[in-house]
């Protein structure tokens, strides 16, 4: 049976190489903060961000910025308390200003934000206040960098091999693209279920994948969900991949070369389907929250792993809980702050059951049973994002036996309204999202692996999907990494068959 690599729409680790320029300016601290970027929030410790949450007007040098709710101490001001992530680009390097007299922290990007990429900010707890005592609780948020216009008609760049002379099959699925060699490219690695390893493709500079590594996963078993982070706080970007064979999640830590070697293998719980990366105790170290498809062999109900950072420099991670789930089934999960309180939150689907669970994260590194919703179908793969523009956390639902996609628009509170269904190729295992066209909205990538195809949805700006345009796999379409391949400012399209051991590149024309 096909696995789903969990997508982590949200992503925490250090700024790498932060520089506190020291001083202050004067002024009003929220009216500093640009109006058309900004919002107030009301939740402390903050009290107005920018770019505002999950909005989608950011460019690649945008500066963020967060105005808090009482000052700083500008004496024991730790420049790491901020982190700021690619989920691309990786661990962004900049400077990090304690303005206002401690009241505003202004992030101003170094080296840019990929294109079209979701980015996440998070305020470690702890800090020192200037009136005493120390700020009890962290915050975080996302937002996404605008991409160039481009277009949903993909010019077709060919396929490329993931087989070495002499194999027959490895069966890819799962991928995720990071910039491994730090050249500014995105690289990619796609995780193996019938060999149990890892192939890391190098990009060539140009938007192309023509060579690549095995990795070999040490215990590994059926694997698939794989996500990024920099897990010990080295500024290299990690990954880690859970195993749906097994018990096991494997961190893979970046040695600085390219390449990587084995952090630890964690014990989550019984077939690991889904890895989802967030900083869930506001400690300002990535942990994960892995969704194990089933907790014992007459047990098809799973549960929720909290796999918490050590926080030590060494990427090691400790199985802390475990939440149980009142589905059936779970094979997929997602991160994102769905109530706006400032914590990151799990959605996980349960594809026996057919349903969305929520569960929301208190910001210790606990998670509490939220909202149930329909999926619409049975979902294979979920991911969220602001389909709709109203600033809420929607979630999409990649339903393999409906035939069709899933759209649950949230509401701010945790909520979710009846899914609206749109129809798909035959039997979606993934969906991702991202501004392909560049026009301010996310549109929806499905892979349909009975279809042999990619579904590319256009947004019409509401959150209404229409103009399906179909991209054809050689064999079964499993997931689609919608990434700047090439770097032009746009957004391309790398689909991955897993049947043929083989990966598809779609050249966005731009617009």
């Amino acid at each position: 049976m096909k696995t789903v690599f969990g997508v982590l729409g949200t992503l925490f680790v250090l700024v790498g190489a932060a520089v506190w320029m020291g001083g202050f300016s004067s002024g009003d601290a929220a009216a500093a903060v640009p109006t058309d970027m900004s919002m107030p929030v009301a939740v402390a410790p903050v009290s107005v961000v920018s770019p505002v949450p999950n909005s989608m007007v950011a460019g690649p040098d945008t500066p963020v910025e967060l105005v808090l709710s009482e000052a700083l101490d500008a004496e024991d001001f730790d420049p790491s308390d901020l982190s700021v992530f690619g989920r691309w680009s990786g661990v962004v390097n900049g400077s990090i200003q304690l303005m206002d007299g401690g009241k505003r922290i202004r992030f101003d990007p170094g080296t840019p934000f990929h294109s079209g990429e979701a980015v996440t900010v998070s305020l470690r707890s702890g800090a020192a206040l200037a009136a005493g005592g120390n700020m009890e609780t962290g915050f975080a948020w996302n937002f996404w960098v605008r991409p160039q216009a481009g277009s949903l008609d993909m010019t077709d760049r060919g396929e490329r091999l993931l087989l070495n002379d002499g194999e027959k099959h490895v069966q890819p699925y799962g991928a995720y693209a990071g910039d491994f060699n730090g050249d500014g490219y995105p690289d990619i690695a796609i995780p193996n279920e019938v060999t149990a390893d890892v192939r890391v493709m190098f990009n060539d500079g140009a938007g192309d994948y023509s060579e690549f590594r095995v990795l070999d996963i040490p215990g590994g078993a059926w694997p698939s969900p794989n996500e990024g982070a920099d897990f010990n706080g080295d500024g290299l970007t990690d990954f880690a991949v859970g195993n749906a064979g097994n018990d096991l999640v494997s961190v893979f830590l970046a040695d600085g070369n390219g390449w990587f070697e084995l952090g630890s293998n964690v014990q989550s719980g019984r077939n690991v389907r889904g890895v989802c990366v967030g900083d869930f105790n506001h400690d300002g170290w990535p942990d994960i929250a892995a969704v194990n498809m089933s907790v014992g062999p007459e047990d098809s109900r799973g549960n929720v792993a909290m796999l918490l950072n050590t926080a030590d420099g060494t990427g090691d991670l400790k199985r802390t809980a475990e939440f149980a789930s009142p589905g059936n089934g779970e094979k997929t999960c997602a991160t994102g702050d769905i109530n706006n309180d400032g914590h990151q939150d799990l959605l996980a689907g349960a594809y026996s059951s057919d349903e969305v669970i929520a569960f929301l994260g208190d910001g210790k590194g606990g998670l509490t049973l939220g909202s149930r919703s329909r999926a619409g179908g049975k979902p294979w793969m979920i991911v969220v994002g602001d389909v709709n523009g109203d600033g809420n956390i929607d979630v999409l639902s990649a339903n393999r036996e409906g035939n069709n996609v899933g759209l649950l628009m949230g509401d701010g509170t945790g909520e979710f309204a009846e899914p609206v269904s749109y129809e798909t190729g035959e039997g979606p295992l993934a969906v991702d999202v991202g501004d392909i066209d560049g026009d301010g909205d996310l549109d929806v990538v499905t892979s349909d692996f009975e279809g042999n195809s990619f579904s590319v949805f256009e947004n019409a700006g509401d959150g209404t999907l229409v103009n399906r345009r179909q991209y054809p796999a050689s064999a079964n379409g499993s997931c689609v990494v919608i990434h700047d391949r090439d770097m032009d400012g746009d957004l391309d399209l790398t689909g991955v068959d897993e049947t043929d051991d083989k990966i598809f590149l779609l050249e966005n024309p731009g617009g």
